[in-house]
């Protein structure tokens, strides 16, 4: 799952694409021979003000006069524009479509529409295509973390190592901010690490980062604690010296920022978060984020990453196998990741809340990779029941087809068994059987085969014999003819024709009569 810090991040990004600082160029030669490179903001015909970057985020303003300049060289517009796009290559990590949709737009096509004559066009076109072929990507369904292009196909495979990774990247953005809301945010994306993705390779690396991180944030809440209880007065005594409807402002919106802080409060520890949020003017408050900060730091330090580092690579070459099918290497591999630092595989994955961080009855890559192979297993097992299924239904319907009537039999008949068949007539061919009717269609035939083993004949009827014609001969000498057997199929049953034929004629006859047809003729 991506985070939800994801949207800040991808404004953070963006922001870091587009710095101030780069936007111009220019430079300032002093007559004392140094040069002020920076970007100038203001001129007048006796000052000249000029940014000057001192990191990343800080800059600070110069004032020179015109009297102590030799010369001014102001960059060329697509020289700016140009020196502003190199930021643009290689991208940040997570960057969606639109985010590449606006970059391109404000960035290789306008620098393309407004300076199509620049030395930098060819440079540019470059860059252009880099970007749209990212897009591209993207739009298939493709993720590029940290410098790697990762697929669909891979974002279902290894789902707990991609978000692991994601998560380390959101800790890492906002570990950047140096500011004490950023580190907070840092410590609770750490803790969502440990929490559910403990024995990924994210997870020593969020180990280091977050003893980068407590320190820092330690340093700071000591400056808030020194100094809370002036910015405390200081606020009492602004409030005093308002105006009543600057007073009644002002009250309304601290007690709304406080009943934010105490509904988030209440969230996270509902939520089971060790990292809550702090309000930086309630001094308990920062007391207890002090000794949290001081207890998380000796916990983080007695971890053994050189060992939990091992065991992240042992499990994602499980995962690997997992991908293969190989379950049997995939579950020696994680026999053998677990027993470095004494867990089962068969370890189970619990809620957020109920987790304790670090514990080894978390959930864990470690749960989920020991889910995943259960998983295959499972699948497997159910792919053998089913072809082992689908033989005994084979051998059902063999059988069946044996023992139907008009199955052709197991042995060929002799000469003599055969019955004697009209000249030139065809052999009859074998109906073909349904594998399911043949079930009633075995246990009909059963019991007709009954019934013709029962005697037919009584003892005072005259016995009979057949002839060769199909006619038969009884004592008394009178050939009657044998009715010819009609086989029945479904559908309309054609040994009733005759006897409907006949009834229909005596109907006939009969309403004739009635009616006076055929009589005699008066004379």
């Amino acid at each position: 799952m991506i985070p939800r810090t994801l949207p800040s991040l991808i404004l953070l990004a963006l922001s870091l694409l587009f710095p101030a600082s780069l936007t111009r160029a220019d430079e300032v030669k002093l007559k004392s021979g140094q040069t002020i490179t920076g970007r100038i903001t203001y001129e007048a015909d006796d000052i000249i003000k000029i940014e000057v970057p001192v990191t990343a985020s800080i800059k600070e303003t110069k004032v020179i006069g015109r009297a102590d300049i030799a010369e001014v060289i102001k960059d060329a517009p697509d020289n700016v524009e140009f020196n502003r796009l190199q930021t643009l290559v290689p991208t940040a990590s997570l960057l969606p479509a639109s985010a590449y949709r606006q970059m391109l737009e404000t960035g290789p096509d306008a620098f393309l529409k407004n300076f199509p004559a620049s030395i930098h066009a060819p440079k540019v076109k470059e860059m252009r295509d880099i970007l749209a072929g990212e897009l591209d990507k993207v739009e298939r369904g493709s993720l590029k973390l940290e410098g790697d292009w990762l697929s669909p196909q891979d974002k279902i495979d290894f789902k707990d190592l991609i978000d692991s990774r994601i998560r380390l990247v959101s800790m890492t953005n906002l570990a950047q901010s140096q500011n004490f809301n950023g580190l907070i945010g840092a410590l609770r994306e750490f803790e969502t690490i440990e929490n559910n993705f403990y024995g990924s390779p994210a997870y020593p690396k969020a180990v280091e980062l977050a003893k980068q991180v407590i320190p820092n944030l330690g340093r700071q809440l000591q400056n808030m604690q020194r100094d809370v209880d002036f910015r405390n007065a200081e606020y009492e005594r602004a409030l005093a010296n308002s105006k009543p409807e600057a007073r009644e402002q002002l009250t309304l919106a601290r007690q709304k920022e406080e009943k934010a802080y105490q509904d988030s409060l209440v969230v996270d520890k509902k939520s089971g978060v060790k990292w809550v949020q702090l309000n930086s003017r309630i001094k308990a408050s920062i007391e207890s984020y002090l000794k949290l900060a001081s207890a998380e730091l000796a916990r983080l330090n007695g971890l053994d990453l050189a060992l939990l580092t091992k065991q992240a690579e042992q499990l994602v070459e499980a995962d690997k196998l997992v991908a293969q099918n190989d379950i049997e290497g995939a579950r020696a591999k994680l026999s053998e990741a677990a027993a470095m630092t004494g867990q089962k595989t068969d370890i189970k994955s619990k809620s957020k809340s109920g987790s304790k961080a670090g514990s080894k009855g978390s959930s864990s890559y470690l749960a989920s990779l020991n889910a995943k192979v259960n998983a295959r297993l499972a699948d497997e097992k159910s792919k053998a029941d089913a072809r082992a299924a689908a033989a005994d239904s084979e051998a059902l319907t063999a059988n069946l087809n044996k023992t139907a009537p008009g199955a052709v039999p197991a042995a060929p008949a002799t000469e003599g068994d055969k019955p004697p068949a009209a000249e030139g007539a065809a052999a009859p061919a074998a109906p073909e059987v349904d594998d399911f009717a043949a079930l009633a269609g075995s246990k009909k035939g059963s019991a007709k085969e009954a019934e013709g083993k029962k005697p037919t004949a009584k003892k005072n009827k005259p016995k009979s014999t057949e002839t060769a014609d199909g006619e038969e001969n009884d004592d008394e000498g009178e050939v009657k003819k044998r009715p010819v057997a009609v086989e029945e199929e479904a559908g309309f049953p054609f040994g009733l024709i005759v006897p409907i034929l006949t009834a229909l004629l005596i109907i006939t006859v009969v309403l004739l009569k009635v009616f006076g047809a055929g009589g005699k003729k008066s004379e």
